[in-house]
């Protein structure tokens, strides 16, 4: 039998603490930190929002947390404690028990994450005869029930349905529910709505904060999207080649960015008005992270970098009000 996972005392008000996470990648070449000394505080019923550009981070963080990050990757350093208890170093057979009942995750592709060969409703249902030893019969009417929750019509039908039988914004709503059937504490949704419409695109997040209402789910939300995360968000992290640069409730941080970099991100949003014949852009890439500059890491992309910036790594403030911010020209 799995052992149990058990919840530690610790403080009521979070959920899941993420200190001082370091995950690196080795190969002949060397070792790259690919998240960097990354920390933060997730509470029940809250949504926060991670994002930042391709290959900041964002998805090795989520996959940290459930010891998911692919090989030759691995955590490094730090806690994740999940109701006080480190995830990190766990047995196998206790992060078993903790994946999909405490912890879940909505993956970015639907298509490369459910079985081709297995219907989706029994799909939905091993998750709860695995993790919560119901029988098959209980299982599979919870299934239906839950891939009604969802907004799947005529689930007890489309439950016999295999992935390629449903649409994209579909098989969405069967990953929804497989992450929800054992009403998590924590759930990870990493790009949960990239290559859906807009219409489809704007039904899954509002199908997740209902869910999130009823469960009080706390929300990880992974996007590169900035108008997705005005929109889901209650905070934001922005992260930049593998640090977390700025941290702002989103209301704050959509109307006065701190950081360059997140004032880049935000300007590149479209707005209404006169048709634009180009949106604006940060230029440059995101840098290697085997080969950072000195200083701070958007000093090579930022129009107010001076010496200091390109000698000095800025540290990670506090600045009251729920912010934090590391750039030495930090400006409202």
């Amino acid at each position: 039998m799995a052992e149990a996972y058990a919840i530690q005392p610790g403080n009521p008000d979070v959920v899941l603490e993420v200190r001082n996470l370091d995950v690196v990648f080795t190969s002949d070449t060397g070792t790259v930190k690919a998240v960097d000394g990354v920390s933060f505080d997730l509470s029940p019923g809250q949504t926060l929002g991670l994002v930042g550009e391709s290959g900041c981070g964002k998805s090795v963080t989520a996959l940290s947390l459930l010891d998911l990050v692919p090989l030759p990757g691995r955590v490094a350093a730090g806690e994740i404690l999940l109701d006080g208890t480190d995830l990190i170093g766990l047995p196998d057979a206790a992060l078993q028990r903790v994946r999909g009942v405490r912890l879940s995750m909505i993956f970015q592709e639907p298509m490369t994450s459910l079985n081709p060969v297995i219907s989706v409703g029994r799909q939905v249902a091993e998750t709860l005869e695995i993790h919560q030893l119901a029988s098959k019969s209980e299982a599979w009417t919870s299934a239906i029930t839950m891939l009604a929750k969802v907004g799947i019509p005529d689930a007890a039908e489309r439950a016999g349905s295999y992935p390629h039988q449903m649409s994209g914004g579909m098989r969405q709503r069967v990953m929804i529910a497989m992450a929800l059937i054992c009403r998590p504490g924590v759930l990870i949704a990493d790009e949960p709505t990239t290559a859906l419409d807009v219409t489809i695109q704007a039904q899954i997040l509002d199908l997740m904060l209902d869910i999130q209402r009823e469960l009080g789910t706390a929300i990880l939300f992974i996007s590169h999207d900035l108008a997705v995360i005005s929109e889901i968000a209650d905070d934001v992290l922005v992260m930049y080649a593998g640090r977390i640069v700025e941290q702002a409730p989103a209301t704050s941080l959509f109307a006065a960015p701190l950081h360059p970099y997140t004032r880049g991100l935000i300007e590149t949003l479209p707005t209404a008005g006169p048709r634009q014949d180009r949106l604006p852009a940060i230029p440059g890439t995101v840098p290697d992270l085997s080969a950072l500059p000195p200083g701070c890491r958007f000093s090579d992309r930022c129009a107010l970098a001076d010496d200091q910036c390109r000698t000095a790594e800025p540290p990670l403030e506090f600045l009251g009000s729920g912010r934090r911010v590391a750039c030495f020209k930090a400006t409202p």
